[in-house]
């Protein structure tokens, strides 16, 4: 009689014997932070440059970035911020940018468009 006890499972063995997962149109997007290219909901194609960006870099591009985006829940639903309005935005997310410890904290991103357009990205992380 054998006193060898039975090997457990490791991770790996758990994982393999997972089905595969099933993914639906529409149902969940990646975060478009997380993605080296997404398409906003006004049909414009963005690729990444960098990010997560330093908050002198996010206060620079409030002011001249082509376009000011801040994806809410996460990148769900976005909310195109006016050139009027983007003075603003800079006091509401400062104090946020990456820092997990407040909620909303933002994540800034930079994106730019074939034609050479730039787009600062905030993502909105609750």
């Amino acid at each position: 009689m054998s006193k060898k006890h039975p090997r457990a499972a490791t991770l790996a063995d758990i994982t393999a014997a997972l089905p595969p997962v099933r993914y639906s149109h529409g149902v969940a997007a990646p975060s478009p932070a997380g993605r080296a290219e997404f398409v906003d909901d006004r049909g414009q194609r963005w690729r990444k440059v960098r990010g997560p960006l330093h908050p002198r870099l996010v206060k620079r591009l409030l002011a001249t970035a082509d376009a000011v985006i801040i994806g809410r829940n996460g990148g769900f639903a976005f909310d195109h911020i006016t050139p009027a309005d983007r003075p603003g935005i800079w006091p509401a997310v400062k104090d946020r940018l990456a820092d997990l410890g407040e909620s909303p904290a933002y994540g800034p991103f930079e994106f730019a468009a074939a034609d050479g357009r730039t787009l600062l990205y905030l993502e909105e992380w609750c």
